[in-house]
């Protein structure tokens, strides 16, 4: 029954280049690179992908119109919180969401880090989850670049 796809799938497998991979999100970055013309960053902490000038850029993709930041468990701590979220963005130029289906991007935004960064401490600062997460939908994050004043 998935005969087919399986083969499919282990070319597709032979031919990433060397430290690039599917799990995790790895589908939609491929996705999301590709029409960006970025190149993937082999592993999975830090920047996803960088451009032909050495920017390095974090992506989110999905499926479902829902893109989330997680920087895990909160601390008690604000200040241990608030370094944790600056340390992620410290080399990263932006962020871009995709939108996908199946492998074509069907709606991308991009907010620079300058834009993001302050959204991103004053949301975790405000909130008292357990989580460090912020949940954007493509609209909201596309709406950040017109909202510079939080």
């Amino acid at each position: 029954m998935y005969t087919d796809v399986v083969i499919a799938l282990q070319k597709a497998f032979e031919i990433l280049p060397k430290g690039v991979d599917l799990s995790k999100g790895g589908l939609g970055e491929l996705a999301l690179a590709h029409e960006l013309g970025h190149t993937l960053v082999a592993g999975d902490k830090g920047a996803d992908a960088s451009d032909d000038e050495g920017n390095l850029y974090e992506y989110k993709v999905s499926t479902t119109n829902q893109f989330n930041f997680n920087f895990m468990a909160r601390r008690p701590d604000w200040a241990d919180n608030k370094a944790t979220v600056e340390s992620h963005f410290k080399t990263i130029k932006g962020a871009w969401v995709g939108q996908r289906e199946g492998m074509n991007i069907v709606d991308k935004a991009y907010v620079p880090t300058e834009i993001l960064l302050p959204y991103l401490l004053q949301h975790f600062e405000n909130t008292k989850g357990s989580q460090l997460n912020k949940n954007f939908r493509m609209q909201k994050f596309k709406e950040l670049n017109n909202e510079q004043t939080y």
